[in-house]
């Protein structure tokens, strides 16, 4: 490709930027990540051009601001991919600015807000016909206790949004093991449980759904992720089975198998298809072990954290979201090969140790599991910088946690969930 339009990806924090980075990066493409912190995996990867915002500031604004006076510098639009659900958020609201230096292609505003939104995502599903969780949304305290009686248990609690509970003191509250990253629900098993916890959240975070569990172990997790062009007709569609997340039971994969699944498929584009969904997302369902039926869990409207996976298996998502937004032809990349893993070796250590205590994998089932065709999350030969980094985080990390718990300080969670 001549003279390749650039790339910019907002935040690099996380194995999604390392994804987009690598497929696109190798291709000559150009690639400027931005992130408040130069130091983040992303930022020492040797496919990405380092952008960090000033004074370390991550605030909405400054961030805004920042992809500004880029896209000034850059001179020719650039392709934007942001892979955090407050960026996507941020470049939905701001299209109208932002569209005149960086090319994307996402959904209308109102659609983004009901996907990334967990009331939002119950209410598109019904009307897509689309089995979800029962789900119930109680205004306050009184609207709880009023339902609580009612209720399936066990149930959870969901913040409206789910990066709203990376404070520092709902961590703190709900983390059930300092090997685990932080929750992104709150199992409780009866009345009691529930009204306080709610209670106890509310402080900080009042909006919140009660939902049904779905029954079923981790491997009934199934995520399809995808990219649609701007007439929602889909150029490319890929599925994985997540096998182990962290943290464990409801949290995100951290050992994935590459996999078809026909149903997956149909109840994946019955949804984008009411949605009129346009871009890059993901969508995760559970099987419910009861009725073996696909329950929609979550919504991702983005590149995940594990959509590299697709690229090893035969679909560049990252290159074909790249050439649609230019109006480019989009290579043909339909086929792709099962049974290909995925694996976070820094998160899977951690998940593997927490199965292990609860005696659910053994040393000997886990080593096994990791033999195949793998695609590293962080890991490659020819950009060991961003493992280097994970590897470092991982052995900081008891560490840190016993410092915090002798000194009763605390540290603000710095990524949120992908």
């Amino acid at each position: 490709m001549k003279n390749p339009l650039p790339v910019v990806i907002i935040p690099a924090d996380r194995t999604a930027t390392l994804g987009i980075a690598r497929s696109l990066g190798k291709r000559g493409i150009p690639v400027y990540g931005i992130d408040a912190d130069p130091h983040e995996i992303g930022m020492v990867s040797r496919y990405l051009r380092p952008c960090p915002l000033p004074n370390g500031d991550d605030s909405e604004e400054n961030r805004l601001q920042y992809l500004v006076d880029l896209g000034k510098k850059l001179g020719d639009k650039a392709v934007l991919f942001p892979v955090r659900d407050d960026d996507v958020l941020l470049c939905s609201r701001a299209r109208e600015e932002l569209s005149k230096y960086y090319l994307y292609v996402m959904p209308d505003h109102t659609t983004v807000q009901d996907l990334l939104t967990k009331d939002g995502l119950d209410k598109v599903g019904r009307a897509c016909q689309v089995l979800t969780p029962r789900t119930f949304q109680p205004r306050d305290e009184a609207g709880l206790e009023a339902l609580a009686d009612q209720l399936p248990y066990p149930v959870i609690l969901k913040p409206a949004f789910s990066t709203s509970w990376l404070r520092e003191e709902i961590v703190s509250m709900l983390r059930d093991s300092p090997l685990s990253n932080p929750p992104k629900v709150a199992l409780c098993r009866n009345r009691e449980q529930l009204v306080q916890t709610y209670r106890r959240i509310a402080v900080y975070d009042p909006r919140m759904i009660v939902q049904e569990v779905i029954p079923g172990e981790d491997e009934r997790l199934l995520y399809c992720c995808f990219y649609l062009n701007r007439h929602s007709q889909p150029l490319a569609l890929f599925s994985g089975r997540k096998l182990r997340v962290l943290p464990v039971g409801f949290g995100s994969a951290t050992y994935v198998r590459s996999i078809h699944d026909q149903g997956l498929e149909e109840v994946s584009l019955r949804l984008l298809s009411g949605a009129k969904y346009q871009g890059l997302g993901g969508v995760e369902f559970k099987q419910d072990s009861r009725d073996d039926q696909f329950k929609l869990i979550e919504f991702n409207a983005r590149f995940g954290m594990w959509d590299s996976l697709s690229i090893r298996c035969g679909i560049d998502i990252p290159y074909i979201a790249y050439c649609d937004a230019q109006g480019l032809p989009v290579p043909d990349q339909r086929e792709y090969r099962d049974g290909v893993l995925w694996v976070d070796l820094q998160r899977d250590v951690r998940a593997f140790l927490i199965y292990r205590q609860r005696q659910h994998l053994g040393l000997g089932q886990w080593l096994r599991s990791l033999r195949g065709e793998k695609d590293w999350a962080t890991y490659r030969r020819d950009d060991w910088k961003p493992a280097a980094i994970s590897t470092i985080q991982l052995f900081e990390r008891p560490w840190s946690s016993i410092k915090r718990r002798v000194t009763g300080t605390r540290k603000a969670s710095g990524v949120a969930p992908e």
